[in-house]
């Protein structure tokens, strides 16, 4: 969407990432936007917002027009009309005093992040290192990402006790993912997304199929700790039912001709995300998105056979070649 940062955004990122690279070493400190944006003796300065546009650049007219839905008639006084409401709403306010209840302190997450920059800049030096931006947006992003900034939505990982995702009518099941165990995963997979979407030409089920295999598999070549209850999205007892029926889910897809269909109605229901995959033959105590089991099995096989590195492997969009070459026969 946007191509660069404003000159003093990256001026600030490269000054905090500064070949902290050292010894190949990667140390991430996060922007706060959140902070910076609410932040009371700030607000007094007539240049607040301006400042905060001129910093964040991109990332902050995304915040603004995508995210909070202001007019872009605005953007010439930095949205401060708008901005200067969002920051003293009662309700904003509330939620604001919450995220920072739930994360007094990110740091622990800054050093996950640096672990898994590291093993990115080890596998891809010559790729540039995103700046991770955090943020509150009411409950609308998750994550976003423009080319080189990942934001994070705090607010989307306030648990799943929080009293106010019900209340938005967010389904249990993904409910239960609202919660900072998710956030280091599902920042990796907005960064993989974000990368190799370019990909996704190929409009056929194998193709999506062994894309999320792929983004699984970059997860957790970046993050090994992540369990894969975690990289799924699934309770023990999903992941429990997927790998006893592996080849069952397996044969399904060849019986019902799948992996060459090339219409997302019929195969969306295998990768989207649900209580268990609403498809016919699917037993209703299936594990849901298990296209993305497949496609993740299938890429672990694909990565045994051939011993590609995970560079290879994130350029390679031949899908008929990864899964002739994966030689998968699930049992």
């Amino acid at each position: 969407m946007y191509k660069s940062l404003s000159k003093l955004f990256l001026f600030l990122f490269v000054l905090s990432f500064f070949w902290s690279c050292s010894n190949e070493k990667v140390t991430i400190q996060l922007f706060r936007f959140e902070k910076e944006l609410f932040d009371e003796k700030s607000l007094a300065s007539p240049q607040h917002f301006l400042l905060l546009q001129n910093k964040y650049g991109p990332f902050y007219q995304t915040f603004a027009q995508d995210m909070l839905s202001i007019s872009e008639e605005e953007q010439s006084q930095a949205y401060q009309p708008s901005l200067s409401k969002f920051v003293v709403y009662p309700t904003i306010k509330q939620l604001k005093w919450e995220v920072d209840s739930v994360f007094p302190s990110l740091q622990d997450f800054e050093e996950q992040l640096s672990e898994s920059m590291t093993r990115f800049h080890n596998e891809f030096p010559k790729d540039k290192i995103p700046a991770f931006v955090t943020f509150i947006s009411e409950f609308g992003y998750a994550h976003v990402n423009l080319d080189t900034v990942v934001g994070i939505g705090l607010d989307m990982y306030l648990g799943e006790k929080y009293t106010l995702y019900p209340a938005l009518d967010f389904p249990d099941f993904l409910i239960a993912k609202l919660r900072k165990e998710y956030m280091l995963n599902n920042t990796l997979k907005s960064l993989a997304i974000g990368k190799y979407e370019y990909q996704l030409k190929d409009k056929r089920f194998l193709a999506m199929m062994l894309f999320e295999g792929k983004v699984r598999y970059f997860i957790k070549e970046l993050a090994p700790q992540i369990q894969d209850t975690i990289l799924l999205g699934y309770s023990q007892n999903q992941l429990n039912w997927a790998r006893e029926n592996e080849g069952m889910i397996w044969a399904h897809f060849l019986e019902k001709k799948m992996l060459f269909n090339q219409e997302p109605g019929q195969y969306l229901r295998y990768i989207n995300d649900g209580p268990f995959t609403i498809a016919n033959g699917v037993p209703q105590e299936s594990s849901p998105a298990i296209g993305v089991f497949s496609g993740y099995q299938i890429i672990k096989s694909y990565i045994d056979k051939t011993g590609a590195s995970l560079q290879e492997l994130m350029l390679e969009d031949n899908w008929d070649k990864i899964l002739k070459e994966s030689n998968y026969r699930p049992k």
